[in-house]
């Protein structure tokens, strides 16, 4: 349970009170059977829940419950909730409004005035007036109770794998129950039908008489204008601390790529960044349980409280470094310079190809370039998908830039590894000069994408490329409603082939002399030479340039390098 918290009071008071309801709701469906066995079932569940200690933990349960609930309400930084979030909040400030009363007709008045709440008593002071109220407040209690239930276990192996089981009882036992509780009502019904039998059932029961009834609709009244009273109370402090964040003084939070808000102190840096509509993933309700909203400190990590129990057992398991923390416990105090080291989802876009020449194919004279990354498989393995698809993001928009930036196209993603294209605007030679550009780029670009996620997998992000120059087909390649502009043709693996070169010379380029000569590299201290094989009989043997660091790289004329054969 990560030790005693207010977070770890209010889940065991929730699982008391579930325990409690699931049983109570297991009871009404054995109604379906006969009102009998409904009231023998009862015996054995109020042995517990009416001893004293029972009651003790029961009414303990209930009152920590609601009073952390209502205390974490009304510290809240901002209401931006998701969904699921609003509606468990909506639910839980419902249930009391239709609970109070339903406590206050059976257990009050069975100890205030002697009745026996049996499922006789229950059912005939239910129906059919008050049916429709108790079948609203048991599907709100359970959904309430669902919703904590799902977000709480939704994040262990166990649950995902049986969790068809969990959605089937989800949906059984409010059913059974209200089946259960319709039947019996509607023989008790036509039970009291007749005046002896009515007369008998209040004997037994020990109904309350006029005054005693009066009593108890006095207590309902009270109790409902009460828990009102103190949901005003709430709703006051609510704005009250709205306003207060509004005309205090404000600090400066900055986020990796470009947002840079103001904020008071006191709401967490999940709670400011959905104040200010920036998406942040978090998918636990801001407990410390999904470890998505991890952020890392750039600047202002020492002005942050020392994070507790629950937040060091969710990060342990992603080897963070100090200056990684959960955005859902940390507290802004000072300006802070953070960058989510968890990227938001976001929709694709499909971006229309246009016809021109394209559907019959054309000739063209292209550069390629193609990137690796290293030792895909140490970086991905044993990674949980989301912090995958973050750590590939970085490495992909470090791409993207030096590409685009030097008047480049990425063709297309290969999982691991991009091809860029060069010269389809600005001609071979000047693509081929864009192109070491590009990989010269993205060798110091590597160095920023490196500060931030080397830490996090234990080793630096390493591209291996390869680079070849020839005459290739650019064709419109469609199936149904998907189409993009695509590079074929004879040569389109060599720069996958190059690339795989550079990795076994531990290069971090490999590019053909056609593309060497073109870009006019000149620094043969930099370079190595070497022969790539011919693939298949057809083939022809490829001459290469080696370069083992593409931030070295000069431009000029071709010196005589001197050559290996790999």
């Amino acid at each position: 349970m990560r030790g005693v918290t207010t977070q770890n009071l209010r889940l065991v008071s929730g699982l008391v009170l579930f325990a409690f309801a699931a049983t109570h709701f297991l009871n009404h469906a054995v109604g379906l059977f006969s009102l009998e066995a409904m009231d023998e079932v009862q015996e054995w569940r109020l042995a517990v829940t009416r001893s004293w200690p029972g009651m003790v933990v029961l009414g303990a349960a209930l009152l920590t419950h609601v009073v952390l609930a209502l205390a974490k309400t009304l510290r809240r930084g901002t209401l931006r909730l998701p969904a699921w979030e609003l509606a468990q909040l909506a639910t839980g400030l419902a249930i009391p409004f239709l609970l109070l009363p339903h406590i206050i007709d059976t257990h009050v008045a069975n100890a205030l005035f002697g009745v026996q709440d049996s499922y006789l008593y229950a059912l005939a002071w239910l129906w059919p007036a008050g049916a429709w109220t108790q079948s609203v407040l048991l599907l709100l209690v359970w959904s309430h109770a669902c919703l904590g239930l799902h977000y709480w276990l939704k994040f262990d192996a166990w649950y995902q794998l049986t969790k068809p089981l969990w959605v089937v009882l989800a949906v059984a036992i409010p059913m059974a129950a209200l089946m259960g509780f319709v039947v019996s009502g509607r023989f008790v019904a036509a039970l009291l039908a007749d005046p002896a039998m009515a007369e008998r059932m209040r004997s037994v029961t020990h109904w309350p008489d006029v005054a005693e009834a009066a009593w108890l609709a006095l207590y309902e009244i009270a109790a409902r204008i009460g828990f009102a009273i103190v949901l005003a109370a709430v709703a006051v402090g609510v704005a009250f601390r709205q306003f207060n964040m509004l005309a205090a003084p404000k600090i400066a939070i900055s986020y990796a790529g470009g947002e840079k808000i103001q904020s008071a102190v006191g709401p967490t840096l999940l709670e400011i960044s959905r104040n200010h509509g920036l998406m942040h993933v978090a998918e636990c309700g801001g407990r410390a349980r999904c470890g998505l909203c991890r952020v890392r400190i750039d600047e202002g990590h020492e002005s942050l409280a020392p994070p507790d129990g629950a937040e060091r057992a969710t990060l342990a398991p992603f080897n963070p470094t100090g200056n990684v923390r959960l955005a859902c416990q940390i507290r802004p105090t000072a300006p802070l310079v953070v960058t989510r080291l968890v990227s938001p989802g976001t929709e694709p876009v499909t971006a229309a190809v246009s016809d021109g020449g394209f559907d019959a194919g054309t000739r063209r004279p292209l550069c390629l370039l193609y990137v690796h990354l290293r030792e895909f498989d140490a970086i991905a393995r044993d990674r949980l998908p989301y912090d995958l698809v973050f750590l590939m993001n970085e490495f992909f928009g470090a791409v993207g830039q030096a590409v685009e930036g030097h008047s480049g196209r990425v063709d297309h993603f290969l999982g691991d590894a991009v091809l860029a294209v060069f010269g389809e605007q600005r001609g071979l030679e000047q693509g081929c000069k864009d192109a070491v550009d590009a990989a010269r780029a993205l060798d110091l670009a590597l160095d920023r994408v490196n500060e931030k996620v080397a830490a996090e997998i234990g080793r630096p992000m390493q591209a291996s490329m390869g680079m070849h120059a020839g005459e290739l087909v650019l064709g419109r390649v469609a199936f149904g409603q998907s189409a993009r502009i695509a590079v074929l043709g004879v040569g389109a693996d060599l720069p996958a082939r190059l690339a795989a070169v550079a990795y076994q010379k531990s290069w971090q380029l490999a590019l053909s002399m056609e593309v060497a000569r073109s870009a006019g590299l000149n620094d043969a201290a930099a370079f190595h030479r070497a022969v790539l094989a011919a693939k298949g009989e057809a083939g022809a043997a490829i001459e290469l340039v080696g370069v083992v660091r593409c931030r070295d790289i000069a431009t000029g004329a071709m010196a005589e390098l001197p050559t290996s054969t790999p």
